[in-house]
């Protein structure tokens, strides 16, 4: 059994928003974790929620891409899930970190804030690793 990481980078810095939140890693093999996190969007805005790749060390998609279901929709916005190129991050040690200079194949998540939008919104959504494992992610988000 691969023991490979699957970054999920929950930190990226999003568009017109301020994040903060720790960068969450899976594992193959069924391993699960739970992330919380909070974002600051001004209304009718909006954040980048982060971009994930499950690529081959020769920075081509990996045969069996991650997976996104959001499981508790917002009341003041949507969320946006998109399979579009981007900048992945593995750490030096990992062969694929050659790949960080580029873009590759992932997955991006936006959050929009609706244009009359105040005080907080809060929805979940569940990335689901290639590999078996799974992310519960719950975004808290102040509207400025």
């Amino acid at each position: 059994m691969s023991f490979a990481r699957i970054a999920l980078l929950a930190a990226a810095l999003g568009l017109s928003a301020c994040n903060t939140g720790p960068r969450a890693y899976i594992y193959a093999g069924g391993s699960q974790a739970s992330v919380q996190r909070t974002i600051s969007v001004p209304r009718g805005s909006t954040a980048s929620l982060g971009f994930a790749a499950k690529i081959n060390p020769d920075c081509s998609r990996a045969d069996s891409p991650d997976r996104v279901t959001l499981t508790q929709a917002p009341s003041q916005g949507r969320v946006e899930i998109r399979r579009e190129a981007g900048y992945a991050y593995f750490r030096p040690a990992n062969p694929r970190s050659r790949c960080n200079t580029q873009r590759v194949p992932g997955t991006k998540l936006f959050y929009h804030a609706g244009p009359n939008a105040s005080g907080t919104d809060t929805f979940s959504y569940d990335w689901y690793s290639g590999s078996g494992g799974i992310a519960h992610v719950t975004v808290t988000v102040n509207i400025l």
